[in-house]
């Protein structure tokens, strides 16, 4: 399993808080275009369906946001 239960609860945490851009670019062709409902649907996804690897991705690509948004709030781009 490539998260657990501390990993979901620290993403929410994040998000919790985090200031969270209409969309956001995660790589070449791949836009979000609601990041609020994003977060919201994947992280919703993790917790029901952790450890059935074929989710792992939805995690993956929260990992990918948050990662975004933190080099945004640190001055990188």
């Amino acid at each position: 399993m490539k998260y657990a239960d501390k990993d979901i609860q620290e993403m929410e945490e994040f998000f919790k808080t985090a200031d969270l851009p209409k969309t956001i670019e995660l790589g070449p062709g791949s836009v979000i275009t609601n990041v609020p409902a994003f977060v919201y649907s994947h992280l919703q996804i993790i917790k029901l369906r952790k450890g059935v690897g074929i989710f792992e991705v939805f995690y993956d690509r929260l990992v990918i946001v948050k990662e975004k948004l933190s080099g945004i709030n640190q001055g990188v781009s």
